[in-house]
């Protein structure tokens, strides 16, 4: 026969699925109801789904009406088995992996419905949505047939509560003070629910979060590593002492202070009609923003193509120890002694002060409608459908790059877990230094729309052997993604006023302990501020212009300290007086051409039409699926098969071949024939279908033990941004008798989705009925990897009526790779109300696991290994629990060749964080409760190749709460308010 769950563990669900939470004497088979609340009632929540699931999942349930653990989504994902974050602004969960998969490997469903992302990509950021809004979430790691395809790690379906899931009228509120301890600040944080059911015939529920929080990251950073095989001296200024070998050296070194002012809303709002005894109708709405405004400034100190001295090796060849001496010395603002006696002088080392803040305004909005219709005793068909809109925009980005030559030598050391840069701790202290260098504006934005209707039926069959029931449905989805970016002209605007003085009034000096956890005397804690609006709004006023005669005073002290371009004053003076004419004429043509709309002046931005800039890619799927469930005496199994038809098209500005002529008639050398201004809206189509196979098996092998087997094949559809027929063609000048050769650079419309065939097997052990020890295995079978290759393609020459071969970079389906791993589970309530909850995670793929590996699936986001240990008390009004979550090194990109100038692969470093909470019931109202994150102030390292190489050292600080919550009661919800 089938499970049937002991009459203890079916009184102990009975009573912690009621959501009013209430403690009365009933009886379910004679026996008394014992109720579980907190903690311990989240848990065996999740447990009971988890042992009654027909396929392989886990999950997190809220505590009691609005209340999590954990302040973010993702926070409280990271302790399910096989699931890690990445952490985004300020230390927060923002993004998940499951079984190594990155957030865009995984389905993210609210209420079962996709949700849609504010960036480029089909990942969704979970710090969007805060944990007091939903009542639980599922991570579905084996799929059904009636699965959204999508998720090759996993599924998470996020949920809210029901206003007829409850008795009467409930309400919760909880109000707390946040302490950053990284910012100095306390924050505010808001959240409430209210939910009213009439008569279980109609309900309401609303919730609603408010969270506004200033934040700060210090983010020591090497800008990269680079191959040299000159200018390092092994010796001081002036020795022959040149290193005759080729070696790493760092290109540049950064701090950056990031400061952060959030603000996140969020609302939820449900209603359900019991419009018939056989026909519920749900109508549920959710609306998020999240505004982020950024003050980044930066310093920096660049290594690239500058002589080093006394230069010491580490035992891989990577300079760790070097000193530049110092800057070319100030004669005025914006002049710079470059010659003595006639000698050109060294250029020694340079410094920068850099602002580049991103803000992020994003939106969510969605609206759902569910009829669920019992047709007859036996037939249940339910309609779903959904509209939703994420918008992400960030307005008027500053970026400005201010520079000059550094008044002392610059020494830099690596000591193994940090570095040295500065040699004391304040960084260029005279603001009379600077010049400008990049000044400019820029404003990215996507859109994400999605439209979806599914409708799913089942029959119940009766008097069938083990065949119990066949369910089927249908599903429509359309999506559209936009991205686009308006800018400041580059030409017209960012370096119109290169190396122009900037008065030191518009600088304040700021005193700020920077990674105080690593500093040995070596990171600057004093440095200059300014504010980016008042700097541009000085370089749009004539005073700015009138500081052109720099030039000419350049020109002249060239000269007089010795240098060659002129042989007289009179002709160095005449030269000085053109150059300032001439880039004063320069000046004002760019203003009297530059955009009108906008009120930035000379930094008006313009729509940036390069084919990475400006796309749309539009998504259609239609989907059938069927699913037969079966029953024995002791097992049960369901098998279903999904067929999925994907047709996708895009749009975006890009090139044409359009064939090769002549340059000149008569001549013999060919050469490309392009449109006027190169590019052109280029429309491309796609089009895939695929059968999804599934099948999962559970068997009781007696009352406590559980087996599992799940088949399935499941996919990721391919990166929207991959989508475009967007390209860049390079064809060489050439004689037709030596060879055309031809490059195309872009994107791929044809891409299929990657694939997997996946394999689970579980043993699940619940020895009572709180407390269980599982363990699963699996095995993922990677197909149609998307990788960037170069490969051969032909196009057809009108012109010339003949075939070309060209070479095309683009994304390409190529590679196949394995990822298996081993999920260890534990859950173990003590009679005292102490409780254990533990697991562990290990993978293995043979996809590439750094820049010499031969397969180039890059898994980025795995690690290895990963580990939770929970601890909790919950005696009467007393609870407690500590959270330490740790997880591997895993890499950030296999092949990253961008800045390094090497084949070099990024990883993040092992990082372990705790966590921890405390409660105390004052009343059955009334609760007060402490929360802390990241109690032991852990910070990020990012290293390449070897973690002697590092990248990044990143702080965030722990983060203190203290609050009050009403209506998490323990006992009874009814009379509240």
């Amino acid at each position: 026969m089938n499970f049937k769950p002991s009459s203890l563990a079916l009184a102990i669900f009975t009573a912690i699925s009621s959501a009013s939470v209430v403690a009365e004497e009933t009886k379910v088979d004679e026996i008394e109801v014992i109720t579980v609340t907190g903690i311990k009632g989240s848990l065996v929540r999740s447990l009971f789904d988890k042992r009654n699931a027909d396929n392989v999942i886990d999950g997190i349930s809220a505590e009691d009406i609005g209340k999590f653990p954990d302040q973010n989504v993702a926070e409280s994902l990271q302790r399910i088995t096989g699931v890690t974050i990445d952490r985004g602004e300020g230390g927060e969960g923002q993004k998940i992996s499951i079984r190594g998969f990155g957030s865009n490997f995984n389905n993210v469903l609210f209420n079962g419905r996709t949700m849609p992302s504010d960036g480029t990509g089909r990942g969704f950021s979970f710090d969007l949505i805060a944990s007091e809004m939903i009542s639980g979430a599922d991570v579905h790691k084996t799929l059904r047939a009636d699965t959204l395809e999508g998720g090759l790690g996993g599924t998470v379906n996020v949920k809210t509560a029901k206003p007829l899931d409850y008795d009467g009228f409930k309400a919760a509120a909880s109000a707390k003070g946040v302490y950053d301890t990284l910012a100095e600040s306390t924050n505010p944080f808001f959240s409430a629910l209210v939910s009213k059911n009439f008569d279980d015939n109609f309900g309401v529920l609303a919730s609603f979060a408010y969270q506004q929080r200033e934040s700060r990251l210090d983010d020591a950073k090497i800008n990269g590593y680079r191959t040299f095989s000159g200018s390092t001296y092994t010796g001081p200024q002036g020795s022959d002492t040149l290193s005759p070998t080729s070696h790493l050296r760092p290109t540049g070194v950064l701090q950056i202070l990031e400061r952060s002012d959030r603000e996140r809303i969020g609302a939820t709002l449900v209603g359900q009609w019991q419009a018939a005894d056989n026909v519920l109708v749900t109508v549920d709405g959710l609306y998020s923003e999240l505004t982020s405004i950024k003050n980044n400034k930066e310093l920096y100190t660049g290594y690239v193509w500058k002589n080093i001295y006394n230069a010491k090796f580490d035992e891989f060849g990577t300079v760790n120890s070097f000193t530049i001496p110092a800057g070319l010395e100030v004669v005025s603002p914006g002049v710079f002694k470059k010659y003595e006696n006639g000698i050109e002088l060294e250029r020694g080392a340079t410094d920068s002060l850099k602002a580049n803040a991103r803000n992020r305004v994003s939106t969510t909005t969605m609206v759902g409608l569910t009829i669920d219709w019992q047709v007859t005793d036996n037939f249940t068909a339910i309609i779903d459908l959904q509209s939703s809109r994420a918008k992400g925009v960030s307005e008027n980005n500053p970026l400005q790059k201010l520079d000059t030559y550094s008044l002392n030598g610059r020494h830099f050391e690596n000591t193994g877990d940090s570095f040295r840069w500065a040699n004391d701790s304040t960084f260029n202290g005279d603001p009379s230094r600077f010049t400008a260098s990049n000044l400019y504006y820029y404003s990215p934005a996507n859109n994400d729309d999605i439209t979806e209707a599914r409708l799913d039926t089942e029959w119940e069959l009766e008097d069938i052997d083990y065949l119990t029931s066949i369910r089927s449905g249908l599903y429509y989805s359309e999506r559209q993604k936009n991205k686009s970016l308006t800018q400041s002209r580059w030409s017209g605007a960012a370096k119109v006023f290169s190396g122009f003085p900037i008065p030191a009034s518009q600088f304040s000096t700021v005193d700020l302990p920077f990674l105080q956890d690593h500093d040995e005397g070596g990171f600057a804690n004093t440095w200059l501020d300014w504010d980016t609006t008042a700097l541009f709004d000085y370089f749009n006023s004539p005073a700015a212009i009138a500081t052109a005669s720099f030039i000419g005073d350049q020109i002249i002290n060239d000269y007089e300290n010795g240098g060659t371009d002129y042989t007289s004053l009179a002709e160095a003076q005449a030269a000085a007086d053109a150059a300032v004419t001439a880039k004063i004429a320069s000046i004002n043509d760019h203003i009297a051409t530059a955009p009108t709309e906008g009120d930035l002046g000379l930094y008006n931005k313009v729509s940036d039409t390069r084919a990475d800039r400006k796309w749309q890619v539009n998504e259609e799927t239609v989907a059938a699926y069927v699913e037969a469930n079966l029953a024995g005496d002791a097992w049960s199994a369901n098998i279903g098969l999904r067929y999925i038809k994907t047709d996708t098209s895009s749009l975006s500005l890009g090139q044409r071949f359009l064939g090769t002529h002549r340059i000149t008639p008569g001549s013999d050398v060919l050469s490309q024939k392009n449109t006027d201004g190169n590019e052109e809206p280029i429309l491309a189509e796609g089009s895939y279908t695929k059968l999804l196979p599934s099948v999962n098996v559970k068997y009781n092998i007696n009352d406590d033990l559980v087996a599992r087997f799940a088949y399935s094949q499941s996919l990721t559809r391919p990166p929207l941004q991959d989508l475009t027929a967007a390209s860049e063609i390079l064809v060489k000048g050439f004689y037709e008798e030596e060879g055309f050769e031809g490059k195309i650079k872009g994107k791929n419309p044809e891409l299929k989705p990657f694939t997997s065939s996946n394999i689970d097997l579980a043993l699940e052990w619940y020895y009572s009925p709180d407390s269980y020890v599982g363990g699963t295995y699996f095995t993922k079978d990677l197909t149609d990897w998307i990788t960037t290759e170069t490969q051969n393609v032909t196009l057809f020459d009108p012109i010339q009526n003949v075939d070309r071969v060209f070479q095309k970079t683009s994304p390409f389906n190529a590679e196949s790779a394995k990822v298996s791993g081993l999920e260890l589970s534990l859950l173990h309530n003590f009679d005292s109300g102490f409780g254990l909850q533990a697991n562990y995670t290990i993978l293995d793929t043979t996809g590439a696991a750094d820049s010499v590996s031969e397969s180039r699936v890059n898994l980025h986001g795995l690690s290895e290994s990963s580990y939770n240990v929970i601890g909790f008390y919950e005696q009467g009004p007393l609870q407690v629990r500590l959270a330490y979550n740790w997880r591997e090194a895993y890499t950030m990109c296999s092949y990253c060749i961008d800045t390094n100038g090497i084949n070099a692969s990024k990883f993040v470093d092992d990082y372990g964080q705790l966590d921890g909470s405390v409660s105390y019931d004052i009343s059955d109202k009334l609760v007060v409760f402490a929360q802390v994150v990241n109690l032991t102030d852990e910070d990020t390292l990012v290293y390449a190749l070897r973690k002697s190489n590092i990248m990044h050292i990143k702080d965030t600080g722990t983060r203190y709460s203290l609050g009050v919550r009403a209506g998490s009661c323990q006992y009874s919800c009814n009379d509240l308010l």
